[in-house]
């Protein structure tokens, strides 16, 4: 898998497609649930500690280059370690994109589709996908490249179109509900950029730390301006997000959305782009779920490999019996497991790894000295 690189462009697309998948959720919902008014001031605060935080990841990558996590883990704690944590990583992909697709299908039955199941939408969107990844992750790639600007413009026209009901008001008082509601507890807001993980997945196929540096940058900046315009209209126009668990809250946006006086209602526009973008997000993880596979079972048969993990993200997005269900994975179990997968695990195995590799590089400058 590693010989296929990517471009700056093709590596800055995959890995924003894959983060405003969760924004067009109901993501900024999520976030100011937590902090209310103060959600602007949190967002910064966090943001402040992501940028920190890749900073140090891209410095640690200079050590491992065409490397990823599962390499380093192997290098810090040997075969049983990388195994372990390859493992961790595969349930967590399967399980997120898993109920990233069953989110997005019940509010297209609820907005579109009233007499279709839930099923029938997620199998369509199942095969799909099997038959993108079948199609080879250049085309993943291409196809990436092409809807990265139609999905941003869509975001930004659909934020930007809402300012003329946007009551600044809303934004006070700035502390919102308390210092420690905004910057203690406020802290788990840090779940929002999880899906930044995959900034670690693509790094085999960029294979220069420079590169590497400026594309995670590039794309946690990209990211950043979209969820924040995404908290800003939320914040400005909806009176209460208790009560949109149900409903894609960027659609309700969108429904506002005119152009003159004979164009309205263009939320299927957008609509449509959305879709797209969650068919290319499930082709990526449905990549990386099979590039990590292949690194603890070796695979013949890619093609059967790609149905049959297919048919497990199937059954497990249609594990949730009740929109309860979903929405306590989305505001508990999500929001918790990614924090203590993504930011903690993840970031100690880094961590682990750098250290044994600058001691392993200052024992051989050490042995060098000697022998001179």
């Amino acid at each position: 898998m590693k010989e296929r690189k990517l471009e700056n462009y093709q590596a800055v697309a995959i890995i924003v497609i894959v983060m405003l998948s969760h924004i067009i959720l109901n993501l900024p919902n999520h976030l100011i649930s937590q902090a209310g008014s103060a959600t602007i001031l949190n967002f910064f605060y966090i943001f402040g500690i992501i940028l920190i935080i890749f900073w140090i990841v891209t410095k640690f990558f200079k050590l491992f280059p065409n490397s990823d996590l599962i390499d380093i883990c192997e290098y810090a704690g040997g075969k049983i370690a990388k195994n372990i944590y390859t493992a961790s990583l595969l349930v967590y992909l399967f399980t997120v994109s898993a109920f990233v697709i069953r989110i997005f299908s019940e509010s297209l039955v609820l907005i579109y589709f009233p007499n279709m199941d839930v099923d029938m939408v997620i199998l369509v969107f199942i095969i799909i996908t099997a038959v993108i990844n079948v199609l080879g992750f250049k085309s993943i790639a291409r196809a990436s490249v092409i809807l990265f600007p139609l999905i941003i413009v869509a975001l930004l026209f659909v934020f930007v179109s809402s300012s003329s009901s946007f009551m600044p008001e809303r934004a006070l008082p700035i502390l919102g509900y308390g210092v420690s509601e905004t910057f203690l507890k406020g802290l788990t807001n840090i779940f929002a950029f999880s899906s930044a993980l995959v900034i670690t997945m693509v790094a085999p196929y960029i294979n220069d730390e420079n590169r590497m540096r400026k594309i995670s940058f590039i794309s946690l900046i990209i990211y950043g301006i979209c969820i924040f315009g995404g908290i800003i209209a939320m914040l400005f126009i909806m009176p209460s997000v208790d009560d949109m668990n149900n409903t894609l809250s960027i659609y309700i946006l969108a429904k506002r959305v005119t152009i003159g006086n004979f164009i309205q209602s263009i939320d299927a526009v957008f609509i449509l782009v959305w879709i797209m973008l969650i068919f290319i997000y499930l082709s990526i993880i449905m990549h990386f779920i099979l590039a990590s596979f292949q690194r603890i079972v070796p695979i013949k048969h890619e093609i059967n490999m790609v149905y049959s993990f297919s048919a497990i993200t199937f059954i497990i997005s249609m594990l949730p019996k009740t929109t309860t269900d979903i929405n306590f994975f989305e505001s508990v179990v999500y929001k918790y497991a990614s924090i203590i997968f993504v930011f903690f695990i993840s970031f100690i195995i880094l961590i682990c790894g750098y250290i044994k590799k600058k001691h392993e590089l200052s024992k051989g400058e050490s042995n060098l000295e000697k022998t001179n």
